[in-house]
């Protein structure tokens, strides 16, 4: 056993500072196509004048928490559909003539959000009204692309500063078949008993066993959520959850998406997440499939548990993921967690420190191996807390939600909307 973990590790030393440089160049990389904002951003780009803005989208479609819608128009009544998300940012295109950029700034300043323009060969006398009108920035269109970044990296900052949104704890396989959605399951029933209102996503669209594992009969799925978002306020949000006490679970249908009439765009399950973040205390993800391209913006939003076992298979792909995480997609390195699931002390020759050494993550947690009571709760359908009591496993369990959701994290005032309607 100890021969193919010294695989993992060996030659560390030797390699080191060629495995740094390596990393650091395709950290640099990720960063200039793939920078994340530190909160989401719903931006709607205001092109009037039908201006060249190649180079802008580009930008906009590669920077992770952010999305965007354009209109071509300075009419109002067209401008202001119907949105159940609203926009945070305008990015306006800035005509030249100064008439024209009177009308475009006056509807810009309609929406009350803060305002970057974007303009090229831009009049002072226009950029000299467009400031006194109060926009944040200005970024010429064939600017440079990190002054975008900075820009839109400052606005997000600030509405963060804003904001109240629930922690996400976002729940995933380091190895396929390590138990993810049995402790994202187990995590949501502990900390709904003990910390408050918790949504509970499913996002495994092939199979979807949480509701099974809740013993829970959905008539609503997550597939139609994503699909009706325009029209999910927070009321109707709460009536497409299936309840459990405090825990509100939006379950997967099996092979919703493989047998969808039409195409489903996975990208607006991040916009989802941020509706639940406005009106639960917590939400948890099961996202066992691990990191796809739909997904990298939750991931974004997220602390990520990586669930594995005591083995060498599940350390090394436990591994790949962590580089994937990391290196690939930008993921603050203090934001991955390792959960060993099914854990012995003395179970393998693989210790604890071994799995800390070769992933490089130091946040660790173990949740005891005791195979009677987890089949229990999978096979017939019974949360942990209703059949376990002083079990090592719901100890293990109760101490991962402590450190997540910590009681501080729940906010005393209530998210409801009647709460809110009654000023209560």
């Amino acid at each position: 056993m100890d021969k193919p973990l010294e695989l993992l590790v060996s030659n560390r030393d030797n390699t080191e500072t060629d495995s740094h440089s390596r990393t650091n160049i395709i950290h640099d990389a990720m960063q200039i196509t793939n920078s994340i904002l530190p909160y989401p951003v719903h931006a709607l780009v205001i092109n009037s004048q039908n201006q060249s803005i190649d180079n802008i989208e580009a930008r906009l479609d590669n920077c992770l928490n952010l999305s965007w819608q354009s209109i071509n128009t300075l009419n109002p009544f067209v401008s202001h559909k119907p949105n159940a998300r609203p926009f945070n940012l305008i990015l306006l295109v800035l005509p030249n003539e100064e008439s024209q950029a009177v009308q475009a700034l006056k509807l810009a300043a309609t929406y009350h959000v803060d305002i970057i323009i974007l303009g090229q060969d831009t009049p002072q006398s226009v950029l000299r009204l467009a400031f006194q009108q109060g926009v944040s920035d200005f970024i010429p269109v064939d600017g440079d692309e990190n002054v975008l970044l900075q820009s839109l990296d400052k606005i997000a900052k600030k509405l963060a500063g804003k904001a109240n949104l629930a922690p996400v704890l976002a729940v995933v396989n380091g190895k396929g078949g390590s138990g993810a959605s049995f402790v994202a399951t187990s995590l949501a029933v502990i900390a709904a008993r003990d910390k408050g209102e918790v949504a509970l996503l499913d996002t495994d669209l092939l199979q979807g066993t949480l509701a099974h594992m809740l013993g829970l009969e959905p008539s609503y799925f997550i597939t139609e959520a994503i699909q009706e978002l325009d029209s999910l306020d927070e009321v109707a949000l709460r009536g497409a959850m299936t309840n459990r006490g405090n825990l509100h679970l939006l379950a997967a249908e099996p092979f919703a998406v493989l047998n969808a009439p039409g195409h489903i765009d996975l990208r607006n399950t991040n916009e989802l997440l941020l509706k639940c973040r406005q009106y639960y205390d917590q939400v948890i993800i099961d996202l066992s499939r691990g990191p796809e391209v739909w997904n990298a913006d939750m991931l974004t939003n997220a602390d990520i548990l990586l669930v594995m076992q005591q083995n060498v298979m599940s350390i090394r792909e436990t591994r790949a993921v962590v580089n994937q995480l990391i290196n690939f997609m930008g993921i603050n390195k203090n934001k991955i967690h390792i959960l060993v699931n099914r854990y012995q002390k003395t179970s393998s020759g693989i210790t604890l420190k071994d799995i800390k050494e070769t992933t490089g993550i130091s946040s660790l947690f173990v949740v005891a191996n005791d195979f009677k009571l987890s089949s229990q709760c999978i096979d017939l359908g019974t949360p942990i807390t209703d059949v376990a009591k002083r079990e090592q496993m719901l100890v293990d369990f109760v101490a991962v939600t402590d450190y997540f959701f910590p009681k501080s994290s729940v906010v005393n005032d209530p998210k409801g909307f009647w709460n809110r309607l009654l000023g209560k």
